[in-house]
């Protein structure tokens, strides 16, 4: 039992850094078995609580850093709503293997399928694990990549968009007014080579695949952008019903059924 709340002990300190502490851990232990004991199951409970305070500090710092525009999970996506879709492929994504393997991932589909729920819950899963994560809009960042080269800044740009582990590039295609502003296929073809085998990112698009290369304006940089995206990837289409519009009906059937009371005299 010793050894192994020892064993413990000295885990906790390598993972916190303390080596001077962990060097002085033998000569300061007492020869007496009960003592060592209960002095090193002491120390188990407060290097323990450090750790978990150090992990959920971390972890809320990754939460910020990624810039979410709302968190949603897992556990509140509505897999019944969409039969179509491979719950257990979603499952097993949530593992995150594939972004240990710097692999990539794209959902397609129309709007209110869940696209972006699905994304960006594996973001939030992503920084539970403690990654660095980054959320975009797709209009926002061509934008932003256009602005820069007006102002030179463009290498400390695609530097943001290259260093996170996993980028979420959210609704290509959505916003055809931005992207007229920042038409630059070779802009977010630059951001998917500086990542290419490096990093995983998921694209999120209410156009066919197929589609990308009107959007984006260019069409052999789209060939070359979707064979960087596509090569290690996972391709997903939801074919369903849009959850917005379902949740707009029940609002309207509510309204609906719920009695007029007649305003007092």
């Amino acid at each position: 039992m010793v050894n192994d709340v020892e064993a413990r002990v000295r885990s906790l300190l390598a993972t916190l850094k303390m080596r001077r502490a962990d060097a002085d851990l033998t000569a300061l232990l007492p020869p007496d078995l009960p003592k060592r004991v209960a002095i090193l199951e002491g120390l188990e409970r407060i290097l323990r609580a450090e750790y978990d305070d150090r992990r959920e500090r971390r972890i809320t710092r990754r939460l910020e850093d990624a810039k979410f525009p709302d968190t949603p999970t897992l556990e509140t996506f509505d897999f019944a709503f969409q039969p179509g879709l491979d719950k257990q492929l979603v499952l097993d994504l949530a593992a995150l293997a594939w972004v240990d393997r710097h692999e990539d991932l794209v959902l397609v589909g129309s709007a209110g399928v869940g696209k972006s729920h699905i994304a960006k819950a594996l973001c939030f899963l992503a920084c539970k694990a403690e990654r660095r994560v980054l959320y975009t809009a797709c209009s926002d960042m061509m934008v932003d990549l256009h602005a820069s080269l007006a102002d030179g800044s463009l290498r400390r740009r695609i530097k943001k968009y290259s260093a996170p582990d996993l980028l979420l590039i959210d609704d290509l295609g959505y916003d055809p007014l931005e992207q007229e502003e920042a038409r630059e296929a070779q802009l977010l073809h630059k951001v998917l080579e500086a990542r290419h085998g490096r990093a995983s990112t998921i694209v999120t698009s209410n156009l066919e695949v197929d589609a990308w290369a009107q959007d984006l304006g260019h069409a052999h940089l789209t060939v070359a952008l979707l064979d960087k995206l596509l090569f290690r990837a996972v391709a997903i289409k939801i074919d369903g019903p849009s959850y917005r519009l379902a949740e707009h009906k029940k609002r309207q059937l509510a309204r609906k059924s719920t009695p007029k009371t007649d305003a007092p005299e």
